[in-house]
């Protein structure tokens, strides 16, 4: 039986929703505008949302120039939107590194061209919409899922790339605030649990959060942190990973020190090592999200704006795409869909031979 949480993303894939209109009389408009599409990482999860490019642009009629920032630096995405304003674009989307640092340089660039974040916010910048998640609700998720394989509590360690992108901080957060019995809100609450070894949670401190160990976006740092995490902490239950390429990172490393079975993972997000390792029982579950969707959203409203039109975005700026857990209940399913859309993203990447794909 298909899950409530699949067949609500499924749903997702086929609607849109809309709300209000950008700086009425800043945008002209443009017969084929070019669009900068900007992600944080050339991690395989942005394949998926590479899929959607071809065929918005297609449906659209706009030209859209897809970037990945070869080592996961602010700087690089900085590069890139001084690169396309240069050649005129007439919007752009961007998964944020750095917000807080960013921010200031986006709301420069946004007295000209509108700009739409996707994935990881930069809540505080003039960003016309973010387009994705609660990072903050699929924190809580996550949280759920570390209860059900430790009920009575346990030793976990978070593995992320970088604590100071927004996604993370919310992933984070999220999970800190499940495991500790706050009450349940879907987005964040805006105060981050500083970061520090032995965070005690639970009524009765049943849960110990060891560490959160970050790579820098270094897929094979990100290993190598798991396999130093496995030797300091004899006691350790769990791991969990917060970006795409944490989780098959873990995998390795538990492999290899053979402790499947005796370790527990969850993860976020559907690489296919993870999606490989909830078939064969060796992760517990992932919070899958939906790129695709992030892709076609974010540009529909872009190319909205260039022409003059109501882009319909909520009152709020925030166009949500809902997490949904993948499990053994629902793998085969959500196999099938991931696996189409990877397909369609690897064929885009190459003809537009777009590098540094991992």
């Amino acid at each position: 039986m298909k899950s409530k949480a699949f067949i609500s993303i499924i749903a997702l894939l086929c609607l849109f929703s809309f709300g209000s209109l950008w700086g009425a009389g800043q945008a002209e408009e443009v017969e084929e505008p070019l669009l900068g599409f900007i992600v944080n990482s050339t991690s395989e999860f942005w394949v998926y949302s590479a899929a959607a490019v071809e065929v918005m642009e297609e449906e659209l009629n706009v030209e859209i120039e897809y970037l990945m920032p070869p080592t996961g630096l602010p700087e690089e995405q900085i590069r890139f939107i001084e690169a396309l304003v240069a050649r005129g674009a007439s919007g752009i989307g961007i998964s944020v590194l750095d917000p807080e640092n960013l921010t200031p340089f986006l709301n420069d660039v946004m007295a000209d061209v509108p700009i739409v974040t996707f994935d990881s916010d930069a809540p505080d910048s003039d960003r016309l919409a973010f387009v994705g998640m609660s990072n903050y609700a699929a924190g809580r998720k996550a949280g759920e899922a570390i209860k059900e394989v430790l009920p009575d509590g346990g030793e976990f360690l978070i593995t992320v790339g970088r604590l100071d992108a927004q996604n993370a901080i919310e992933r984070r957060q999220g999970i800190i605030d499940e495991l500790d019995g706050v009450e349940y809100q879907e987005w964040y609450p805006g105060e981050m649990t500083p970061d520090r070894p032995n965070i005690e949670l639970g009524p009765n401190d049943e849960w110990v959060l060891l560490d959160t160990m970050t790579d820098g976006g270094d897929e094979s740092r990100a290993k190598s942190n798991a396999e130093d995490a496995i030797l300091r902490h004899d006691n350790m239950d769990m791991m969990v990973g917060l970006w795409a390429y944490n989780g098959p990172a873990i995998i390795s490393a538990v492999q290899e020190a053979d402790l499947i079975g005796e370790m527990e993972i969850v993860t976020f997000d559907q690489e296919d090592e993870v999606l490989r390792g909830i078939e064969d029982g060796e992760v517990h579950a992932s919070v899958g999200q939906d790129p695709f969707t992030y892709a076609t959203e974010t540009l529909e409203i872009l190319a909205k704006v260039a022409r003059g039109e109501d882009p319909g975005i909520p009152e709020d700026g925030i166009v949500d795409v809902p997490a949904f857990m993948i499990t053994d209940e629902n793998i085969d399913e959500v196999r099938e869909m991931f696996e189409r859309q990877l397909e369609a993203g690897r064929e885009f990447l190459e003809e537009r031979e777009v590098e540094e794909i991992n």
